[in-house]
């Protein structure tokens, strides 16, 4: 067997397996990448299991690694070293440490797997415990059977051997308490240890035993807080930082792709003079840890400000690995004691980082807050706006009454104020002078984010699409008009049918809505964020075939869903925020036409502002809680004692994040079955070659599917490779193809009948066209691919591609 990393040839599978563990220090978990080193092989795996199968089931018979030997193309065939040791010092005392230090690293990754998983220390003191016995009884096992194996005259042998056994090492002696387990992730992977911080003194009555009698207790009330400048010289340390940084050149005018593209940042003292001045999205958000019920709801909510680098592209942000804890708290301690305690760490250190700067990239980097981002209470509540929607003034972007919500659809209108700089000073002064006030305009206090020099709450243009649009304005429509569809075309039970029989696609079969809920006096359906976008865009084919074309309810939920698409674009153009902001006022007109007893809601006249929104911080998609939210996951799962959890949580989130960047593979890829071809044996040969750079008679992988960096490709599914005139050019995926980290999609081509309006989705021709063509993945404009599907009841049966956003061409 020979070894992909230094070409050594092994005598077994299980010789290579400890070869690449002991010599190489690899590790099982997430960022594992094995490659069959066989000669014609291209086989890769993420688990050492699967690799040992492979070797056993294909390369069971090692005729061919002999033949290579005795041809001489390795050199070196001493078991478990690599090709560059010498055979003669292989021997030495020297190789030893190497191994030790990799075996304890695997007793290590084994226990940060089983803490990152939530398991509890107490399991894991006990786990660690047990096999360091099992391991004691093998070695001595093991040295008794080594010791009757030798005769009875040899005593320096015997005593080398009990010497040699005595300097084995336990490697679980190392990691058997949780203070040694500390030390040796901390040297080990750098671990950001969190600090607590005093929030402030408050008096509790508590029952005294003896008197039993209450008396007041002094408590002092603390966070937990992760030092920003200690993380990110953590992540510019990482050896693929500068590989991923983005190269900071925004696109064309007119082109928004990210948040560079922006007049914002275009304009900005410092991100638009320092190329990579650090980019510090901050966000905030309340969640339950326990999920009670009843009167003990809230009394365990926490609070979480977390961070992402706007420097990395936002394939790399959407992975949780990258998103960072910042300050962890208990929300009610904000209620006491105010934001400004929690923010003041969080803006001192972004004090220094804004004037000294830190150590990386080659020299010295400077950064600031970008943008701060969060559902709509979240930031009023962080940034000192009031936080009743319900208010006079509660918009953070104008100063429009809550009344000419109903009669104000646009921006350019006289009657609206925007929010500056200076009408936001004077409204903190005019505060300060009267604390009295409850209020200025919408402004309760000012905020210690406003002392940083390059950061202001009023150039604060993040808007969270998910809350505003899947969560508020989305369902709150979406009923409406699936109680219209119900009270005009169809009864309850057809309803329900047509919404659980329709078939939603391979791509979103997980997120197919469950019963929804039209006849409660709410304004949602009932349904998570994800589900209610994947119901809004199936919609005009479950019901397209009964609503007439120029039906006005219909034509309500066609703008709406055209509103959706754009702010739900990763690319967009100067015209289509034009077009969006034309298409937000025609949209608010009809509703209020057709619904003239229902009041539009505050997140309606939020809409009004995303396309200046757009203008300044480029596509929204980018802002929304959606990855966020999911990072509070972790410490929902982790909580097993409620005994100071803000310190203990965030003990716990740093030290899993150090383990899943100690070697974190930022392409991430997982493979599907599959098997090693020739690239001559594969459709579009020279295709392949001229992309991979290879001969056409390399072997590859061909895979039945690959998921690459969280995305699933697969064969049948479509793929959108390029817009012409306006309309989109569907493939057909025919097969996937792997080679060193490098995916390529080859495709049939499909034609693109026409976009039909009222059911808003791409009209196909399912007939495949022979020719072929290969992309890579990294090439794709949009990188999610697409079902084809049928409208319920069609009786033509054709299909139909649903878009997720709007598709436009990006000129070179």
């Amino acid at each position: 067997m020979i070894c992909f990393i230094c070409s050594c040839c092994l005598e077994n599978t299980n010789l290579l397996v400890r070869h690449l563990k002991l010599i190489h220090g690899l590790l099982p978990g997430k960022s594992l990448r094995l490659k069959c080193g066989q000669t014609g092989c291209c086989g890769e795996f993420s688990t050492f299991s699967g690799f040992r199968k492979h070797l056993n089931r294909v390369h069971e018979i090692s005729n061919e690694v002999l033949a290579h030997v005795e041809d001489g193309a390795v050199q070196n065939t001493v078991v478990g070293l690599p090709s560059n040791i010498d055979v003669a010092t292989s021997s030495n005392d020297s190789s030893l440490p190497v191994c030790s230090k990799n075996i304890t690293d695997l007793c290590a990754s084994a226990i940060a797997q089983l803490q990152a998983a939530g398991v509890g220390q107490t399991t894991v003191n006990t786990f660690v415990m047990s096999m360091e016995e099992v391991v004691q009884d093998i070695q001595d096992q093991v040295k008794e059977a080594a010791l009757n194996c030798l005769s009875s005259q040899d005593p320096d042998i015997k005593s080398t051997i009990e010497q040699s056994f005595q300097e084995i090492e336990n490697p679980f002696t190392l990691l058997n308490s949780i203070s040694k387990r500390n030390s040796y992730f901390t040297k080990k992977w750098g671990i950001v240890q969190p600090v607590e911080k005093v929030l402030g003194v408050r008096f509790d009555n508590k029952k005294n035993r003896t008197t039993g009698l209450y008396e007041q207790v002094a408590v002092t009330d603390k966070f937990a807080y992760v030092p920003i400048l200690q993380t990110l010289k953590s992540i510019l340390m990482h050896p693929n930082t500068s590989y991923r940084f983005k190269s900071g050149i925004p696109n064309k005018d007119g082109i928004y792709s990210d948040i560079e593209d922006g007049q914002y940042i275009k304009s900005h003292p410092l991100f638009s003079t320092e190329k990579n001045a650090l980019q510090i999205q901050l966000f905030y958000d309340d969640f339950e840890t326990a999920n009670p019920l009843g009167s003990k709801k809230g009394i365990h909510k926490l609070g979480g400000i977390y961070f992402t680098l706007r420097n990395f592209p936002p394939i790399f942000n959407s992975s949780l690995a990258n998103i960072h804890l910042c300050a962890l708290f208990h929300a009610q301690d904000i209620k006491t004691y105010g934001f400004d305690a929690i923010l003041e760490p969080i803006v001192s250190d972004i004090k220094v980082l804004e004037t000294r700067g830190i150590e990386g990239l080659g020299g010295c980097v400077r950064g600031s807050i970008v943008q701060v981002t969060g559902d709509n209470l979240g930031l009023h509540c962080l940034l000192g706006f009031v936080e009743s929607f319900r208010a006079r003034n509660s918009c953070r972007f104008c100063l429009i009454e809550k009344d000419d919500y109903q009669t104000v659809f646009c921006e350019d209108e006289p009657t609206v104020t925007l929010r500056t700089k200076e009408t936001y000073l004077q409204h903190c002064r005019a505060m300060q002078s009267e604390p009295t006030l409850p209020h200025v305009c919408g402004v309760k206090r000012t905020c210690l984010l406003n002392t940083l020099q390059y950061f202001s709450v009023s150039d604060n243009f993040s808007v969270d699409i998910m809350h505003d649009v899947l969560e508020g304005v989305a369902q709150f429509e979406l009923k409406l008009v699936l109680r219209y569809v119900q009270e005009s075309f169809l009864t309850a039970k057809e309803l329900d049918g047509r919404l659980h029989s329709f078939n939603y696609g391979y791509m979103e079969r997980r997120n197919r809505p469950p019963a929804v809920k039209l006849d409660d006096q709410n304004n949602d359906l009932g349904i998570n964020a994800i589900q209610c976008w994947c119901l809004l865009r199936n919609v005009p084919l479950m019901f397209g075939d009964i609503v007439p074309q120029d039906d006005k309810y219909w034509q309500l939920l066609l703008l709406l869903l055209q509103i959706v698409n754009i702010v739900f674009s990763p690319i967009l153009t100067e015209g289509l925020t034009v077009y969006l902001k034309h298409l937000i006022a025609e949209h608010h007109r009809l509703f209020k036409y057709l619904f003239p007893e229902k009041n539009l809601l505050p997140k309606h006249h939020l809409l009004t502002h995303y396309p200046r929104c757009i203008r300044n911080i480029g596509p929204i998609v980018h802002m929304w809680s959606m990855r966020y939210e999911s990072k509070h996951n972790f410490f929902k799962t982790q909580q097993k004692c409620f005994k100071n959890i803000t310190l203990t949580l965030a003990k716990k989130h740093q030290n899993c994040m150090a383990y899943n960047w100690q070697d974190f593979n930022h392409d991430r890829i997982v493979l599907g079955p599959g098997k090693t071809v020739s690239l001559s044996d594969l459709n579009e040969t020279l295709q392949i070659a001229s992309k991979l750079n290879v001969p056409p008679q390399t072997n590859v992988l061909s895979v039945k599917w690959v998921k690459y960096n969280g995305t699933e490709y697969r064969s049948t599914l479509i793929i959108c490779g390029e817009v012409n005139l306006d309309l989109p050019v569907f493939y057909k995926i025919k097969d996937i193809v792997v080679r060193n980290e490098c995916v390529l999609l080859v495709a049939s081509c499909l034609k693109t009948v026409y976009f039909d309006e009222h059911l808003y989705a791409y009209r196909i021709d399912p007939r495949p066209s022979d020719s072929l063509k290969v992309f890579n993945v990294n090439e794709l404009i949009y990188y999610k691919p697409f079902d084809l599907q049928m409208s319920y009841g069609s009786a033509n049966f054709f299909w139909y591609v649903v878009p997720y956003c709007n598709l436009v061409q990006i000129g070179s």
